[in-house]
């Protein structure tokens, strides 16, 4: 039985968590509001579950999940291959050099995850801007330089040459590293030229807060699955390589859960081989990008059979408040207004989402405002509560397991990306001069949010 006591700091966290993100203050300071309650919340939590904390951050140890993973771990050459193939992901062509089997093997691990990183990248990631952008209610344009433009042939050359070549991690890598370019430029400009060009740059980088910037609960449900799957694939592949796990369970700050751990013995892991070493780090990210392609098709999926349920109306992205669904302009449904349809009326009333709207239309008969219509799938919309939970979950698990996948890749501390260059270029001053490089360039990437 849940402890009343506990379960009334739970829902007050929420509350006053969903308060900070209704409230009309900047992001910065419903960031650190939302830091404040989370820390102050786990603190009372640890004291009535009476386990440890520091500054409201909670590991919740458990056996249960080191003994799925040593079930799991029984199909042994399937998961070696599993991993070689998350270092050709990795690395893309490079991996040739990196996975220690012989030359038909690598080239038949290469070539498959050279058709599954096409794959993700001309259908799954072009579509994760647009669901993120709605579901994590951004504007559609982002700001200058958001990013490239998808019908750039050139560009798109260019990034599947690029992650053939090096693989998501130089991906990753290199747009880190050209973007913080952008914004060393933009901040140039706005205190040497007097511009303000840094407030009109996108940034580079986000956090993923539940309750903050993603859905509270799906939110929430999502990060389980996505750190269940990375953190079981480290477990899977330690146990195979007879490292012992000494802990797991799942890190909590308040109420969000931030982390899912395996704590491999580390001195044991040291002295095993580096093609062990390799395949336990890497398994983490290749897990995240195989569910990503799963919830993608499981999206796919729901979205053809739970069709009938969706909401019909006109997504707006420009010309109104952001957020704004319009359903009907003069009581006549948006469905039935043919394209180009000029107003005859110099007044309409809208029926939106915010409740009645009157608007002048301009000069030529038209509303003013762009819009996306809500049966193209990124901007679905259900009445039905459990829909749209699960709608909004499925988004997020296939977008953030993606996203995490390549981030992790990064050679920056703390990044299974450090540990896999480490392991396969023996020169410990070149690997810090990247990691010092990346993490210049990773803490520019968060610079324009100071500038909002």
């Amino acid at each position: 039985m849940v402890n009343p006591r506990l379960f009334a700091v739970i829902l007050l966290t929420a509350v006053a968590i969903w308060a900070i993100v209704q409230a009309d203050l900047p992001p910065t300071a419903k960031f650190l509001g939302a830091i404040a309650v989370l820390a102050f919340s786990g603190e009372i939590i640890a004291r009535i579950s009476k386990v440890h904390s520091d500054w409201g951050l909670i590991l919740l140890r458990t056996q249960k999940g080191i003994d799925i993973a040593k079930g799991l771990a029984r199909h042994e050459r399937f998961w070696n291959l599993f991993a070689d193939f998350g270092l050709a992901l990795a690395y893309g062509a490079l991996s040739f050099f990196i996975i220690k089997r012989n030359a038909r093997e690598k080239i038949g691990i290469i070539s498959s995850a050279l058709l599954t990183i096409t794959f993700l990248l001309l259908f799954v990631s072009p579509i994760i801007l647009p669901f993120l952008s709605y579901t994590l209610g951004m504007p559609i344009g982002g700001g200058r330089a958001a990013h490239a433009e998808a019908s750039d042939p050139i560009s798109s050359f260019a990034i599947l040459g690029l992650v053939y070549l090096g693989g998501f991690a130089s991906f990753i890598t290199a747009s880190l590293l050209l973007y913080a370019l952008t914004i060393i430029s933009a901040l140039f400009s706005t205190f040497a030229m007097g511009t303000n060009e840094i407030s009109e740059t996108a940034p580079g980088l986000t956090l993923i807060l539940p309750g903050i910037n993603i859905p509270l609960f799906e939110g929430l449900a999502a990060l389980i699955i996505i750190l269940i799957v990375h953190e079981g694939a480290h477990a899977i592949l330690s146990i195979i390589g007879k490292i012992p796990i000494l802990s797991s369970g799942i890190a909590f700050f308040g109420i969000i859960p931030i982390g899912a751990f395996v704590e491999p013995d580390e001195k044991r892991l040291s002295t095993k081989s580096k093609e062990i070493q390799k395949r336990v780090v890497v398994a983490g990210s290749t897990a995240n990008f195989m569910a990503s392609i799963f919830f993608f098709l499981l999206l796919l999926a729901f979205l053809s059979l739970s069709s009938p349920f969706k909401e019909s109306g006109w997504y707006v992205v420009e010309g109104m408040e952001n957020g704004t669904i319009i359903y009907g302009v003069n009581g006549m449904p948006v469905e039935e207004i043919p394209a180009n349809y000029t107003f005859p009326s110099p007044t309409v009333t809208l029926l939106t989402n915010k409740g009645e709207i009157q608007r002048t239309v301009n000069e030529t008969g038209k509303l003013g405002i762009a819009y996306i219509p809500m049966d193209y799938a990124p901007f679905t919309q259900y009445q039905n509560p459990l829909l749209s939970f699960l709608f909004k979950t499925l988004v997020l698990a296939f977008s953030l397991n993606f996203i995490i996948g390549v981030v992790n890749l990064l050679p920056l501390p703390f990044f299974d990306g450090m540990r896999l260059l480490e392991l396969s270029i023996n020169n410990k001053g070149f690997t810090n001069f990247v990691m010092y490089l990346v993490l210049a360039a990773f803490l520019s990437n968060l610079l324009p949010w100071f500038f909002r």
